[in-house]
């Protein structure tokens, strides 16, 4: 929900190439919005006169979507009610009776033959684009799903093994023999990308992406996911939405011309999509109603829109599902989850088999082993927690297991609980300190490091952590003196020359940096980061063929360490930049 104060609004502005938005700040100026970057950037001014709502805007509208005439690449969304009447009387072009009578406009041919019909919804005060999008023909709406489909597929190739296409098969078959009494024609595809998302296209074409199945706890979960969406291709929703995008003089001509030949950059155009709360509501309500037919549990259902909202563990994504821009056009909210938790219990099975499941998971390529041993650590800790929630060793578990997933925040909230029910701890403290560090939240991470200290004054990784706390802080003087200590107490600590080399860096000292990469080597010959470095460092000083031998140490390296495919990867670019040929 957007919040104000003294005429300033939040938003999110996206650039329309990308699924990424960023958090702006809005304000309506004397002749036209002024969007500010919360970094301070110089205001950009939007003129209302250029403005164009996707839905028709009304006074008490919750959200508001408007681009920029006249590339309308780029969108806004603002989510504040008194934002569309602040802004309805600065811009009543973008009122709902100024946009249909926008719609009738002549300057096509085949807005003539349908002049009648729009009039009609006029004044029966129907939604005409949702209208239009009743008459447009099957051929249209299958060609405007497949021209997305192909715009889509030159950034994402589409995932499928036989396994895999046979277990979504059958879950979408599941679901659309409860959706409608008629057949439902129905594709889904699932396509290579990490985003968490879901959507939606004309022509009743669905897309799932990996970051949503490998996120999805259970198949359950994505058949709830699967179900809205279908909910959404029941009520056209897409086809309305490009409507109101295009215009109706455009989508008529779509409508008798059944192709979508005459229509440019529709993927981009689909978008940007953002449904309304109506639309949303509709589609929940299918899918709750495809859920029961189906015999599958709504708990599913329930369960995804937690992990949108960062209550639940998620997927291998890599990142908090809370931190992320996530499935923009479905914003999950407390009403929502309160609505699925409210139905009533029946009978239900597992949406696929396990077996099934796992071929879904493993379309795109196998889950990697690290992922699914945390995943499944997650999910024992969890049910320990649900029955013992002051376990301390479970919610260390779980949090080291959210570290390995780098979803730190739920890492810090794990840890966070089991401090206080022991607080003597270091390991504790030491890993409340790391989840800090990787949040960026230096000074806390600083103190939780420097409590674990106090309590076990040998602590090797809190030390090491605080050493690199202050190398990122910028507090160069006073990691080398941890990092000094703790090589002082620990002599064969490989990981402490390494990162000493790097503040000897950074302090521009790059001999002594070579030496202590030397002695790191020493103790390892196998640390392929230390390999790689001293190679930055040779090559920077001139000297060629010892930056070379030591790239191809680093190549030859195996060790398991973080930095290995870092190290792989720099050596390889510069063998290639020196004109060195590599197998």
């Amino acid at each position: 929900m957007s919040t104000h104060s003294d005429g300033i609004f939040s938003g999110a502005l996206s650039d329309g190439g990308s699924a990424d938005a960023k958090r702006v700040e809005v304000s309506l100026g004397q002749s036209g919005l002024e969007v500010r970057t919360t970094q301070g950037l110089p205001a950009s001014l939007w003129p209302y006169s250029q403005l164009r709502s996707s839905v028709p805007l009304r006074a008490k509208a919750a959200d508001v979507l408007l681009t920029l005439q006249p590339e309308a690449t780029h969108t806004l969304f603002v989510a504040d009610s008194s934002f569309s009447r602040q802004l309805l009387k600065r811009a009543p072009a973008l009122s709902a009776a100024s946009q249909r009578l926008r719609g009738l406009r002549p300057g096509m041919s085949v807005v003539a033959a349908v002049l009648a019909f729009v009039t009609g919804m006029w004044i029966l005060d129907l939604d005409p684009a949702q209208a239009v999008a009743q008459l447009m023909p099957q051929e249209s709406r299958a060609a405007l799903g497949r021209n997305f489909a192909v715009a889509l597929a030159k950034e994402h190739k589409a995932c499928e093994t036989p396994a895999s296409r046979a277990a979504l098969e059958r879950l979408t078959q599941r679901l659309t023999a409860a959706a409608s009494s008629s057949p439902m024609s129905v594709r889904v595809m699932l396509l290579d990308w990490e985003l968490v998302n879901a959507f939606a296209v004309p022509g009743g074409q669905i897309v799932l992406t990996r970051g949503l199945v490998r996120t999805a706890g259970s198949a359950d979960e994505v058949a709830g996911v699967l179900a809205h969406e279908l909910g959404h291709a029941l009520e056209l929703h897409p086809e309305t939405g490009l409507v109101r995008a295009m215009g109706l003089a455009a989508a008529a001509q779509l409508m008798f011309a059944g192709s979508a030949g005459t229509v440019s950059n529709v993927g981009l155009v689909l978008t940007q999509f953002r449904y309304t709360r109506i639309a949303e509501r509709e589609a929940d309500a299918h899918a709750l109603r495809m859920l029961k037919g189906a015999g599958i549990s709504h708990k599913g259902f329930g369960d995804f829109f937690e992990r949108l909202e960062g209550k639940r563990p998620a997927g291998d994504t890599g990142k908090s599902i809370a931190s992320l821009e996530l499935i923009r056009t479905h914003p999950p909210t407390a009403e929502r989850i309160a609505m699925v938790r409210a139905q009533p219990a029946y009978a239900a099975t597992p949406a696929l088999a396990a077996d099934d499941w796992k071929a879904l998971r493993e379309a795109c390529g196998p889950v990697a082993p690290d992922a699914a041993e945390a995943d499944r650590e997650i999910a024992e800790a969890t049910k320990t927690l649900e029955k013992a929630p002051n376990d301390v060793a479970a919610l260390q578990r779980r949090g080291r297991a959210y570290a390995k997933r780098r979803q730190h925040d739920l890492a810090l909230a794990d840890f966070s609980k089991a401090i206080p029910l022991k607080p003597n701890d270091a390991t504790l403290r030491f890993l409340r300190g790391q989840a800090h560090q990787s949040l960026r939240r230096h000074e806390e991470a600083l103190r939780d490091y420097g409590e674990a200290i106090r309590l076990a004054p040998n602590h090797v990784g809190a030390r090491n952590g605080r050493a690199n706390t202050y190398r990122a802080m910028q507090r160069y003087d006073a990691a080398l003196a941890e990092f000094n200590e703790l090589i002082r107490s620990n002599p064969r600590f490989v990981a402490g020359y390494f990162n000493r080399a790097l503040v000897l860096i950074d302090l521009h000292k790059p001999d002594e940096a070579i030496r202590d990469l030397t002695q790191a080597i020493a103790i390892d010959k196998d640390y392929a980061g230390a390999y790689a470095q001293r190679g930055l460092l040779h090559e920077k000083a001139g000297a060629r063929e010892q930056a070379i031998a030591d790239f191809r140490a680093a190549l030859a390296a195996s060790s398991k360490l973080d930095s290995t495919a870092w190290a792989h990867n720099t050596a390889r670019t510069r063998l290639v930049a020196l004109g060195i040929e590599v197998h």
